[in-house]
């Protein structure tokens, strides 16, 4: 059953250029607020999306999704999608105009994205496989499809490495993310969590709930920010 959610939208103001660096903060505590209500209703988040101003989008429960801005095209599918009761899975922004949104497990549509990202898409798809995430910061690259298919060009080679001792077990890859210095994380599995490079802190988190078995469903990077979700809907964030 569908769940009907309403759909929020934080409006932030930004009249001058220089102030960018106090915007953005702002930005991150609005979601840093808005990831908390959700927690509180206990409402499943699917996925986070950061562009490189800050400016962000959530996507939760079947359906429902809030943000702080987003591209005119984008926010046009999103109400069709709601409206109609569609899925929404997963979304990618890179900046004000580069964006991608993933749906109905299987299809997605997207405006000015790097031709590489659009190749790997456009591959995934053509398997006929579903989308699993999309993970992209400079010249690392990473689509997931299907159980734990990959497309993947310039990740570190630990990461390569785990990958594809995933894929010859058949154990599925549910999510990736690239952080600072050359950070990276995969979960797979129900519980399995695997990185390397990441802020002590947030790995500190990690083994913690690896040590408990808790599943871990999202880990998402905003510079050196990030926010995990687990157990479908809580929240651990440095923001």
């Amino acid at each position: 059953m569908k769940k009907l959610l309403y759909i929020i939208v934080f409006s932030v103001l930004t009249p001058l250029i220089a102030a960018a660096q106090t915007i953005d903060s702002q930005l991150l505590e609005n979601c840093k607020k808005e990831l908390a209500d959700i927690s509180e209703k206990k409402v499943e988040i699917h996925d986070i999306a950061f562009n490189t101003d800050g400016h962000w989008l959530i996507l939760y429960g079947d359906i429902g999704y809030s943000y702080s801005y987003i591209p005119t095209p984008l926010e046009n599918m999103l109400v069709k999608l709601n409206a109609a009761g569609t899925s929404i899975d997963k979304a990618v922004l890179l900046g004000d105009t580069s964006w991608a949104l993933l749906y109905n497990g299987k299809e997605y549509t997207a405006q000015s994205l790097p031709s590489d990202i659009a190749t790997d898409i456009a591959a995934a798809q053509k398997k006929q496989k579903n989308f699993r995430c999309l993970a992209y910061k400079g010249e690392c690259r990473l689509t997931v499809y299907g159980s734990n298919g990959f497309i993947a060009k310039g990740l570190p080679q630990q990461m390569v490495a785990k990958l594809a001792q995933l894929n010859k077990k058949k154990v599925s890859i549910r999510e990736a993310a690239f952080g600072p210095d050359n950070g990276w994380v995969l979960l797979y599995g129900r519980t399995g969590i695997a990185f390397q490079n990441l802020p002590d802190d947030l790995t500190a988190l990690l083994k913690k709930l690896g040590k408990k078995g808790t599943k871990v469903n999202l880990v998402r990077f905003f510079g050196s920010k990030w926010v995990v979700v687990y157990d479908d809907y809580k929240v651990e964030t440095n923001i």
